[in-house]
């Protein structure tokens, strides 16, 4: 998805106990054609679903609707592994999904998660370094090494498939 294209979607932050209606809201999303739904991403709310379980689940149970956590909180979810799930998720929706990405807003949340706390500026260079990390652990190729000063992989297998659009926030 371009920076230019136009989409119609929806966007949620289902608890836990709505699952159903958040599944009833995709599935009538996709019967009407709407291109995208969106999920918010705060992992230290025990209440809501967390956002790639939900993204899995719905992608699966649709034909044509995309999806994407708005937007991931990447203090709490590594970029290797994040780039794991998402170029998975793509795989397996068909390419139905979109990487949104964030630095991490609220601090004292996710410090409560055992994360530790950067300032503003070292989240947007965290955040650099996730994004470079996401692309370089996908569309195959040979392992790759990385050595910044927020994240550091040595010898990482790519996956076969091409990491999803970014959409950062």
């Amino acid at each position: 998805m371009s920076g230019h294209e136009v989409v119609f979607g929806f966007g949620t932050h289902a608890g836990i106990h709505e699952v159903p209606e958040l599944l009833s809201m995709a599935q009538q999303a996709d019967r009407d054609g709407l291109d995208i739904f969106s999920l918010s991403d705060h992992p230290y709310l025990g209440g809501r679903v967390d956002a790639y379980a939900a993204l899995g689940f719905v992608l699966g149970r649709t034909q044509h609707l995309a999806g994407f956590a708005n937007v991931t909180n990447l203090p709490t979810r590594p970029p290797a592994v994040l780039a794991r799930m998402v170029t998975s998720l793509s795989a397996l929706s068909g390419g139905r999904v979109v990487l949104g990405m964030g630095a991490g807003g609220l601090w004292d949340r996710i410090a409560d998660m055992g994360v530790p706390r950067l300032s503003p500026a070292d989240a947007v260079d965290a955040f650099e370094e996730a994004i470079t990390l996401v692309k370089l652990l996908s569309g195959g190729g040979s392992p790759v090494t990385y050595q910044g000063r927020h994240y550091q992989v040595h010898q990482i297998e790519p996956a076969p498939v091409a990491a999803p659009p970014v959409w950062t926030g």
